[in-house]
């Protein structure tokens, strides 16, 4: 199941747009849950014929910022909540990355979950890929098989920022001492504002136990949303 998105320029039109097929679940919204609170936030909506929007708001980071300081007061003692920054989400444990305004603050679209207009029934999850098996190892927490294409982020920056090189990670398949490297290869440049970021699987690790690993992926901006790409449902009807 899968929405089109025809010739949709996701930042110029500052909304994400599309139908989802086969959709019989009539008027619903597009949510998120609130990892501290369990709070359920509402991201768009999608109606009886499988049209979705999802609005991409300008002060999206004092909206989330909001919601931070309602989770902090609910959050355990001690804990203390963090906005991501760019060094945060664009490196790794052995990185050899390069970054500019490497404390620049990030925020972005949650994973999404369709449900009903009084927020009670879920639907499924969608995602923006460009080959359903991506969806289903997203939607999987990065595991099980993956398949070469890509799939998409919508992140907020605060400031301009970039992040560039290459960070490589030795990876065990799990079949006795099977192992190897896995190759992520930075070139992206953010700016203030909503980014799309593409996350492109180049190369794949087929182990001898028949599962298949991402090996090499390309981390970059793109300016629009490509034209293969398609939202794909996992989980509900």
């Amino acid at each position: 199941m899968f929405i089109s998105i025809g010739q949709l320029e996701a930042i110029a039109q500052r909304v994400l747009q599309g139908v989802l097929s086969d959709y019989a679940e009539g008027d619903g919204l597009i949510i998120s849950y609130d990892i501290v609170t369990g709070d359920k936030i509402s991201w768009g909506f999608i109606d009886k014929s499988g049209n979705i929007e999802i609005p991409l708001q300008s002060n999206h980071l004092d909206r989330v910022k909001k919601m931070a300081v309602k989770a902090q007061k609910k959050a355990p003692k001690g804990f203390t909540l963090k906005f991501p920054t760019v060094a945060d989400e664009f490196t790794c444990r052995f990185p050899d990355i390069k970054f500019e305004n490497p404390d620049g603050m990030l925020s972005g679209l949650p994973d999404l979950i369709l449900t009903d207009k009084k927020k009670k029934a879920e639907n499924g999850n969608i995602y923006p890929v460009n080959h359903p098996t991506i969806a289903n190892w997203l939607h999987n927490h990065q595991q099980g098989d993956i398949a070469l294409g890509y799939y998409l982020r919508f992140c907020f920056a605060e400031e301009k920022g970039s992040a560039k090189g290459t960070c490589v990670v030795n990876t065990y398949t799990g079949l006795g001492d099977e192992n190897f490297d896995a190759f992520t290869l930075f070139d992206l440049d953010l700016e203030e504002g909503w980014n799309i970021i593409r996350y492109e699987i180049e190369e794949v690790f087929p182990s001898k136990s028949g599962r298949i690993f991402p090996k090499v992926t390309q981390v970059s901006k793109i300016e629009k949303l490509p034209e293969d790409m398609s939202w794909e449902r996992v989980g509900g009807s």
